[in-house]
């Protein structure tokens, strides 16, 4: 047998560049999941795993400043920009200037790592750890992960938490095979699944030694001694039901000074000295946006899936007919191991369509009808409801009721729905027994909890049951409204980007509240969410998916004359004209109109003068909108409303400059802006700059033009409005072109256009085309201009924007007179 030496030789292939390195440092837009594939995770793995190589690359020759950079890269993957900046002190383009040298200094390390190996020492393996029928399946650097924490001195007690079925055993398993030259006496394994008596716990364990055969105070002692002078892993397997004795595993590690103590629980043991590690699901691709075929083979659960299948039929292959059904199998089973294992087992005479079918019947038809597994493992259904039998009443009570939530909620919702005395000790409770679980949120670390939607659904039946299942959905749904209603008075003021946040974090919830009024058709109430919820979906980019529950609230609500179904038009309204369907953003526009004029709703009507206005700029009746924002200003300055004062003076600066008046356009943007700027208000001070600077660009003040578009980059990009961003982007490239720079410019309007496509801006993905066409002609590549004007014009077709529509037209026609 050998081991591997790491050590580092010019000799090594090379097969890092930057793009990779970026994945396997976790930066943003840069998805690990590409370096989870060959030979990328060939490499990592024969160096030790993912935790290994980063430990590896932290101990390189690096300067300080180096260093320091990498530390908090990896202390903080995923983290902005601006955040490593702030923590650095250091401005943007002196963080680019040291990222890109140590970029290249890590590339040097890797692509001259090689393995070298030596022979190992002799060693007398002793375990009577079991031999899995099956591998591991993805979940190597959750093992390499495990060992490191058992590899601390400090460390003596390790608990892996986790729902049943989330492969806590077989996990344990292999960190002990990986361990065993570690202890010099042994690992060993310890079954305590058929056990509820806490009393019986010795005896099991010794039993694994051979040395039952003592009364039970004698053997705890008799034990204690044999532990006493052997450096030893024991993993205790399915300790759950035996809390009671949890310290008699602290006696035990006191009495032998090199012991260590692995425990598989669905409930921590409270004893001191313990560390916790939550054991993930397998990750799995989502199924409404899933990569090529050749790329799924680097998700865990659809191996793990295909390989039990291949079990039952060798010649079964994922492919085209039949990976969709499989990933949505995978994905509605959140990864669980023992889930999808039962669930492949049904391939035995169904197709993966058909087992699909099946598991929206509900998870109790996945039945394992081998018999050499514990019965609480027969069924997902019974592994669940197995620790739901062991919970008070009063834990019971909430583990249901928390079935109305989505899947996450934080504690005060958990509070104000579910009803019950000290919810955060029952929370508590329930993560302890691994029914729910702690979630990180952000880096505002927000305490927030979760439930595994397999264990959700058995919660639900048994709300439903209950016979409470009502009353709670009605309460859920009260408090999101609440809620949201809360949020809208944070519109334009420095609390919006954090309740902006929120909404995000709530978006399952408010979904399921959003379905339930529906369903109970109690319309109003979700013309009122969706009245007060737009503008910050709209904020977050959720366009198509706010539309559709707008139009579902409009249908069923035709005939409702109410504030609620207005401010539902004048969002609907909005929401259209961002995704260029102009023609029914003026139709929702002058219903809503219509319809605040007729109930007297006076806000409203300054605000939806302003979306007709905007509906007939795009129809080229400037003059006609510009008397409709007037009056909009008449209004709102009567109600004295100063944000949308503002965004009036903003409509209205686009209606002047079509009339020639430059100066006083730019006069009006900067009064909107300065009110922005005092409100606060990030993401309208970012529009309004880049407005700005579009009028600047047109005048030919471009230095002006280029400062206004960097803060507005940077504030887009902090808040993570994408429309703005790809539209900002299409300016800077237009900066760029005038600036002879070129290539820049497409690179910029490359990106734009993804991002327009990404969020179904069809009017910006269309600007980006004609910009990139007119490039190419720029460029003598007729043929690709041609292309690419077409495309634009297909886009402004669909969207019906008149002004795109005649401008296109004129490029194509530019275009053969340049030719001929």
């Amino acid at each position: 047998m050998e081991i591997c030496l790491l050590n580092h030789s010019p000799s090594s292939v090379v097969i890092w560049d930057e793009k990779h390195l970026k994945a396997l440092l976790g930066l943003r837009r840069h998805p690990l999941r590409i370096v989870h594939v060959e030979p990328w995770q060939s490499w990592i793995d024969k160096r030790g795993g993912l935790i290994q190589v980063r430990s590896s690359l932290r101990s390189g020759p690096l300067s300080p400043i180096q260093r320091k950079l990498l530390d908090l890269i990896l202390d903080h993957p995923d983290a902005s920009v601006m955040f490593y900046c702030a923590r650095l002190n250091f401005s943007q383009s002196t963080y680019f200037l040291y990222l890109s040298d140590l970029i290249q200094a890590l590339l040097l390390q890797l692509n001259a790592w090689k393995l070298e190996p030596i022979p190992a020492r002799e060693v007398a393996l002793l375990t009577n750890l079991p031999a899995p029928l099956t591998p591991l399946v993805g979940a190597q650097e959750t093992v390499a992960a495990v060992v490191a924490i058992l590899q601390r001195p400090q460390v003596r007690l390790l608990t892996l938490m986790g729902p049943g079925g989330v492969g806590k055993t077989r996990l344990s398993i292999d960190v002990g095979a990986t361990l065993l030259e570690s202890f010099r006496d042994g690992v060993f394994f310890i079954p305590l699944e058929s056990l509820s008596d806490p009393a019986l716990l010795v005896p099991q364990i010794a039993r694994s030694f051979h040395l039952e055969n003592a009364g039970v105070q004698s053997l705890l002692d008799t034990f204690k001694s044999f532990l006493r002078t052997r450096q030893m892993l024991l993993i205790l397997d399915n300790f759950e039901q035996l809390v009671a004795a949890s310290a008699l595993v602290t006696e035990l590690l006191l009495a032998a000074a090199e012991l260590k103590i692995m425990v598989t629980s669905r409930e921590a043991l409270h004893q001191y000295g313990e560390s916790r590690f939550i054991v993930p699901e397998l990750p799995r691709p989502d199924p409404s946006n899933l990569p090529p075929l050749e790329q799924l083979g680097q998700w865990a659960a659809i191996n793990l899936f295909v390989q039990r299948v291949q079990a039952l039929h060798p010649a079964f292959i994922l492919k085209e007919s039949n990976k969709t059904a499989i990933a949505q199998i995978c994905f509605r089973l959140d990864g669980l191991p023992l889930a999808i294992e039962l669930a492949a087992a049904q391939m035995k005479y169904l197709s993966p369509t058909q087992v699909l079918a099946h598991l929206e019947r509900g998870l109790e038809s996945l039945r394992d009808v081998s018999l050499d597994r514990p019965r609480r493992q027969k069924t997902i259904w019974d592994a669940i409801d197995w620790s739901y039998r062991l919970l008070p009443d009063v834990e019971k009570a909430l583990f249901r009721r928390l079935a109305v939530f989505a899947r996450a909620w934080g504690l005060d919702a958990a509070q104000a729905v579910c009803k019950i005395p000290d919810v955060l000790t029952g929370l508590e409770n329930l993560a302890d027994k691994s029914l729910v679980r702690y979630t990180p949120i952000d880096e505002e670390n927000d305490l927030h909890f979760e439930m595994l939607q397999a264990v959700r659904e058995y919660a639900l039946d048994q709300l439903e049951s209950s016979g409470e299942a009502e009353n709670f959905q009605r309460a859920h749904a009260t408090y999101y409204l609440e809620f949201v209603q809360q949020a809208e008075r944070a519109i334009g003021t420095i609390q919006q980007p954090s309740w902006a946040r929120r909404i995000g974090q709530e978006h399952e919830n408010l979904q399921t509240v959003l379905q339930w009024m529906l369903d109970a058709r109690e319309t109003e109430s979700v013309f009122r969410l969706l009245g007060t919820i737009w503008r910050y979906w709209d904020m977050l980019n959720v366009w198509s998916e706010a539309r559709l529950w707008m139009e579902r609230a409009l249908t069923q609500g035709a005939g409702l004359q109410s504030a609620g179904r207005a401010t539902t038009l004048w969002g609907a309204s909005w929401l259209a004209t961002h995704q260029s369907d102009y023609p029914l953003a003026l139709s929702y526009a002058k219903e809503g109109l219509a319809l605040a004029r007729e109930i007297g709703e006076k806000r409203l009507v300054g605000r939806l003068l302003q979306s007709v206005a905007d509906g007939l700029y795009r129809l080229g009746e400037h003059e006609q909108g510009i008397t409709l924002i007037e009056e909009s200003l008449d209004v709102l300055r009567e109600l004295d409303d100063r944000e949308e004062i503002a965004w009036a003076l903003d409509h209205l600066a686009r209606g002047v400059w079509q009339r020639g008046e430059h100066a006083r356009s730019k006069e009006l943007l900067r009064e909107s802006l300065a009110i922005f700027r005092k409100m606060s208000h990030q993401r309208a001070v970012a529009a309004s700059l880049r407005h700005l600077a579009r009028l600047a660009l047109e005048d030919d003040e471009n230095d002006e033009a280029a400062g206004m578009l960097t803060e507005s980059l940077s504030i887009s990009r902090e808040i993570g409005a994408k429309q703005l961003i790809s539209e900002i982007l299409r300016e800077l490239a237009w900066l760029m072109w005038k600036q002879n720079a070129f290539d820049r410019a497409r690179e910029l309007l490359e990106e734009g256009l993804a991002l327009s496509h990404e969020i179904g801006d069809r009017s910006g993905e269309g600007w980006a085309l004609n910009l990139l066409g007119r490039l190419a002609m720029r460029e003598s590549d007729f043929g690709a201009a041609r292309q690419l004007f077409e495309s634009a014009q297909r886009l402004f077709d669909e969207s019906a924007d008149s002004a795109s529509i005649s401008y296109n037209i004129e490029c194509l026609k530019r275009l053969e007179m340049v030719k001929k």
